[in-house]
């Protein structure tokens, strides 16, 4: 059985965890915070979340996801077309490369008050107003961003733009998707799936419990 290892209130972990409830796949959970030593021994880098199958750990999300599909086709979440597939992996690309890690710059400032950067701001808003305008621009919305099912593609980018979306209302005082009404629809849809409730559920609960760890590690 698939052991998903780290602390629900990573975005990234609930995007794997949402991955495996919508296969359908059997799995428990671990927790697990990045600074310790046996953590180390399964995710190198550090990075939450990781995973341990039969065959060994993974420590990539993209990695987890490809691994989840390919060892267990049945219900598949992404589509064998490929070009439509490869739009997803566009659409996939632009939410983590240019909205996930554009807003992930701030998570310091947000979470544990450290540092205000004007250079920053100056650096990563215009970025993150264009990821969000590509978006919309690049989803069919019919109602997902593939079409009428909801894939990989939904799952990655619903979580990989929480980051960005709080950066927004945080730090710029700004809702990103004001003007890409499309993606406004399709993230209410995303909110509103059981899946999704779930998840999101399970990283509000877990939450006070990170802020202690950051605040224990970080000494505040």
């Amino acid at each position: 059985m698939i052991t998903l290892c780290g602390f629900p209130a990573s975005n990234y972990y609930g995007l794997v965890q949402h991955a495996l409830l919508l296969k359908g796949i059997d799995f428990k959970e671990e927790l697990n915070y990045p600074g310790h030593p046996e953590y180390r021994a399964k995710s190198p880098m550090g990075k939450v979340p990781c995973m341990v199958t039969e065959h060994g750990c993974l420590s990539e999300t993209a990695a987890m996801i490809e691994y989840i599909e390919a060892a267990y086709p049945e219900n598949p979440i992404m589509p064998s077309e490929p070009f439509l597939r490869a739009k997803g992996f566009e659409l996939m690309r632009i939410a983590e490369l240019y909205i996930e890690l554009s807003g992930r710059r701030f998570l310091p400032e947000i979470l544990m008050g450290v540092g205000k950067s004007e250079s920053n701001r100056k650096l990563m808003l215009p970025v993150l107003k264009n990821a969000f305008k590509c978006l919309e621009q690049l989803g069919s919305f019919g109602p997902y961003l593939l079409g009428k099912d909801l894939t990989q593609t939904d799952i990655v980018v619903r979580y990989s733009i929480k980051t960005g979306i709080m950066a927004g209302e945080k730090i710029f005082s700004i809702d990103f998707m004001e003007n890409t009404p499309q993606l406004k629809a399709w993230w209410d849809l995303m909110k509103d799936d059981p899946i999704s409730q779930q998840v999101d559920l399970q990283a509000q609960q877990s939450f006070p419990s990170f802020i202690a760890y950051l605040q224990k590690a970080f000494g505040k």
